[in-house]
Order: C-alpha cells, then structure tokens, then sequence
C-alpha cells in the first residue's frame, strides 16, 4: 500500500448589491485562467504549477462550491481510513488517512462558512523561493519548512520583498492539482487546519509554486503565500 502524506509545515462597498459583486470576482478569476495559460510570461511555471493556482482561486472565492465539487465526493471513496479514489490512477491500492471521513465532513463544512478571499496573483520571485525549496528537498529527501541554512520560510521569501505577510505549504507525495489543493484544504491530522486557514486567508494575494520529484514520496510540491 502506498501511503502519501501531506505535511506542512477589505471593505466591500455596499452600494453594490452581492450578486453583483459576485459576478465580478467570477469574471475577474475567469480572466486570471485564461491569462495564466497564455501569458508567456509565467513560463517560469509548468502546466501543473498553473493548474494548482488555479484550483487555489477557485477554493478561495467560492469556498462552498469548491468543497461540494472537489471535496464532498471524496465522502464515496473510504474504507475506513484508506482513501481510494479511481478517478486518480495515482494511488491504486488507496492511500492510508489519520482522520478518515471525519476530516473531510469537517473539510466540507468549513468551508461553508467561509467567506470569499480575492484571487491569488503569480509572482516570479516567490515561485523562485519555492522552486529552491523545492529543489532541495527534491535531491536530499528531506522534509519540511527549514532550509539548507536552518531558514524559515518568512525569512527566504523577505529576501525577494519586503511583504506583510508570508507563509508555506508543503504537499508530499501527489501529482494532480486538484488532490494537492484538496488534500491542503481537508488537512488531515493536522488539528488546528493550519493549511486550510493560509489557503483561505485573504490577507494573501501573491503566490508561488514549484513540483519537484521526490525520492521517498515521489512528489513534492511548495507553495509559498505572500502579502504586501
């Protein structure tokens, strides 16, 4: 059995009615797919690294709909803990989860309740702090947040800006965005869901993200979050 594990370390005027204002973040992150799968100049990130911002955004201004449509169906794929999704050749004999259905329902409910954050915009110099991050864990094996040097994420990613705010998520072992992202949000064994909130937190609005191969958990990917 194969096991994967995640680990990781505004005012809106109200002269505008909701639905409208709705319809305007809807348009503004359709906008944002279509620019990020044409605009050359996000070569510095690969399909899959577009795909998992993409799938960021959605969660993040549709919170609910996302988690009925990537984490509520998640609910029809346990036995027990054992996750086994056959939409995702990935994992043929399932993977093994500490919380089971427990988190997902949680996942899901969460998410109900949360407001809408705005779209996470592509940057080239926090992509770099991840694909370094990245790349190391990729050739040594290693996990977590420290680097090489003993340096936490705020402290690399300051190196590149002088941001508000920062923080780091780390998925080992998935190769879609769409369990990448899933799989942050229900955060499983993680108690206080610290994935999910900096996913969710709209204090954030520039992102970066780099996929590595991973010698013992087959992929690793970084995603560093950034606030001015």
């Amino acid at each position: 059995m194969r096991i994967a594990s995640v680990l990781i370390l505004c005012i809106s005027c109200l002269l505008i009615p909701a639905s409208k204002r709705a319809d305007a973040s809807k348009k503004q992150l359709s906008l944002q797919f279509t620019s990020l799968q044409e605009d050359e100049k996000a070569s510095y990130l690969d399909a899959l690294e577009k795909e998992v911002i993409l799938h960021l955004n959605m969660a993040r201004t549709d919170p609910e709909k996302y988690a009925r449509q990537y984490i509520l169906p998640r609910t029809c794929y346990f036995t027990g803990n054992i996750y086994h999704d056959p939409r995702n050749p990935q994992f043929e004999n399932g993977y093994r989860t500490r919380e089971g259905l427990t988190a997902v329902r949680e996942c899901v409910n969460a998410m109900k309740r949360v407001s809408p954050a705005g779209v996470l915009f592509p940057s080239e110099r926090i992509s770099i702090v991840a694909q370094s991050h990245a790349s190391y864990m990729s050739r040594t094996g290693k996990t977590g947040h420290r680097g090489p040097d003993g340096s936490k994420p705020g402290t690399r990613l300051r190196q590149f800006g002088n941001w508000r705010i920062t923080g780091e998520n780390i998925s080992y072992g998935f190769n879609t965005a769409i369990e990448i992202v899933a799989s942050l949000l229900v955060d499983d064994g993680v108690p206080n869901r610290k994935h999910r909130s900096i996913i969710l937190d709209p204090e954030f609005s520039i992102v970066g993200v780099a996929i590595e191969p991973h010698p013992v958990y087959d992929y690793v990917c970084v995603i560093n979050f950034a606030g001015v």
